[in-house]
Parts: structure tokens; C-alpha cells; sequence
């Protein structure tokens, strides 16, 4: 779903935000892949919905467009269900409503928002019984945190290193019913 979002902008010369959002938005919905993908690329056009119109944005801008992003992303579900990318999108716009009403600086509020999706990240498995029963948290829940996590490290200059982004990310194993599959296992990560 990213990739194709970030398709979108490799022949592009547009330098405002509404452009660049609405055309990721676009990619986003064009090659969402999955439930998480499909319901991430609806985080983004919530996103594009908020930010379409400027040039460019700041604290308040970025916290209203978190809440978009998260009601869009609900609105698109037909039977939304907690402990997912929906909560923690919920749970990050939340902090940074709430962390845009102490600072003006985007950089503090994407801390409060990073912060408060890995928390919502790491809750996902006692809101959710099958992750629980896993023992797994929420993988899109845990992209959408990489998604901030990664927005926070290029606003601070900083890499965005794979060993950083995968450290709850685990292996689950499924055996299929005799005759569901030729196959033995099911693999996720």
C-alpha cells in the first residue's frame, strides 16, 4: 500500500502539502493491499481531506488532520472493531489533540502521537482476543506506528533502521484443516 502511495509521487515537481497528500492518498487507494492497507489508505485520504487546501501546515493543522484521518478511516469500516490500526489511529489523534493544546511545535505533538500509538499498539492484544490468544499485537496498528514513528525521525533528521521498527513483530504459525490447503502452514509476520 505504501509503495504504490509513494508511486504516486516519483514524477512529481508539486511542493505543497495538499498536492503531495492528495496524490499519496490516491496511490494509497489504488494499491491497498490487505485489510490494514485498505483501511490505511483511508487514514490518508482523511489526511488529504484535512490538509488538501494548504500549502503548507502546523500544530493545530496536523492534530485536526489526525482526527479526520481516524474518523474517515472508521466511517470506511462497516463493523469497526477495537484493538486495530483503528484504535491506534484513534488513540494518536486523541494525544495530539491533546498535546496541541500545550505546544506549537509539530515536532513536540509528533512525540505525544508516536508515544501514545505504541502504547495503543502494545494494548491491542488485550482488546482483541485472537491476538491475545496469539500472543501478537495488531501488524497494522503496528505499521501505522512505523508510519508515525518514521514521520517523527525525518522531521528530526534521523534514519528510520528496520531492527528499530520490528522489535514486537513476531512469527505466527497456523496449521490449516486436513484438506483446506496443500500446504501445512500458514505463515504471517
Amino acid at each position: 500500500t505504501m509503495r504504490s502511495a509513494l508511486q504516486e509521487l516519483t514524477h512529481t515537481t508539486q511542493k505543497s502539502v495538499g498536492a503531495v497528500i492528495q496524490m499519496v492518498s490516491r496511490g494509497a487507494l489504488m494499491g491497498a493491499r490487505g485489510n490494514s492497507g485498505v483501511i490505511f489508505s483511508q487514514l490518508l485520504r482523511g489526511l488529504a481531506k484535512s490538509l488538501g487546501d494548504k500549502d503548507e501546515f502546523g500544530a493545530q493543522d496536523f492534530a485536526a488532520a489526525l482526527v479526520e484521518a481516524s474518523a474517515t478511516a472508521y466511517k470506511a469500516v462497516m463493523k469497526p472493531i477495537e484493538g486495530t490500526i483503528l484504535t491506534v489511529a484513534k488513540d494518536a489523534a486523541e494525544a495530539a489533540v491533546a498535546a496541541a493544546k500545550e505546544f506549537t511545535d509539530i515536532g513536540q505533538i509528533l512525540c505525544s502521537v508516536v508515544e501514545a500509538a505504541r502504547i495503543s499498539v502494545q494494548k491491542t492484544p488485550s482488546l482483541l482476543p485472537v491476538l491475545a490468544e496469539a500472543g501478537v499485537v495488531d501488524a497494522g496498528g503496528q505499521g501505522l506506528f512505523i508510519f508515525l514513528e518514521g514521520m517523527l525521525r525525518h522531521l528530526k533528521g534521523e534514519m528510520l533502521e528496520l531492527e528499530t521498527a520490528r522489535p514486537s513483530a513476531q512469527m505466527l504459525w497456523t496449521m490449516h484443516p486436513e484438506g483446506e490447503s496443500e500446504y501445512g502452514y500458514e505463515v504471517m509476520y
